[in-house]
């Protein structure tokens, strides 16, 4: 079902964008990974399933559960459903059991769309699961508008490991550096 919806819904975008892509031999074939990006439009996480080809199980509001149809469509893909108030510590555990069973994790450093392209609020969660899973994070730049027949590019960074120093426990100071260190990676990418 996941891989018909990727193809036929690819499809669909390759007729009304130009998509150029950098970088997808940085996506490992097997490992668990965390892929991180920027987020300028409800476009961002389609985008991203469709270009790779390894299953990504993002996190995502929980408000799109409950809209008819999308909800089912999140619920059919694997989704994971995030509470914005406050820390949702279902979620988190849900997002571990992803990335340590071999799976790839997506996450929106922001928790949200960005309201001024390149600059948004970044929330400690990516930094924790980074250091916590001791995962590859993987940064991903998306660059577009998103208007009819425009040009959207998408380069995806080297993977690279945030954790605490060994014999070290993350703590939430580190995770709030990791997240901030994680979204600079991605904003470089759009140099």
């Amino acid at each position: 079902m996941y891989r018909f919806l990727c193809n036929i819904i690819g499809a669909f975008m390759r007729l009304i964008f130009r998509i150029e892509v950098k970088g997808l031999e940085n996506i490992p074939e097997k490992s668990g990974a965390i892929i991180c990006a920027n987020h300028i439009s409800n476009w961002d996480p389609v985008l991203l399933q469709i270009l790779i080809k390894r299953h990504i199980y993002f996190m995502s509001k929980e408000e799109l559960f409950h809209v008819f149809f999308i909800g089912w469509i999140m619920k059919k893909i694997g989704a994971i459903p995030v509470k914005r108030a406050g820390s949702d510590l279902t979620a988190i555990k849900h997002a571990f059991k992803t990335v340590n069973g071999g799976e790839i994790l997506g996450i929106f450093p922001t928790g949200q769309r960005e309201k001024v392209k390149g600059e948004g609020e970044v929330k400690s969660g990516v930094g924790l699961i980074a250091g916590k899973t001791k995962a590859p994070i993987i940064p991903i730049h998306i660059g577009a508008n998103f208007k009819l027949f425009s040009k959207v590019s998408v380069h995806i960074g080297r993977c690279e490991v945030f954790a605490p120093p060994e014999g070290e426990k993350i703590n939430a100071e580190m995770a709030d550096a990791f997240s901030k260190e994680i979204y600079q990676r991605i904003k470089d990418l759009a140099k």
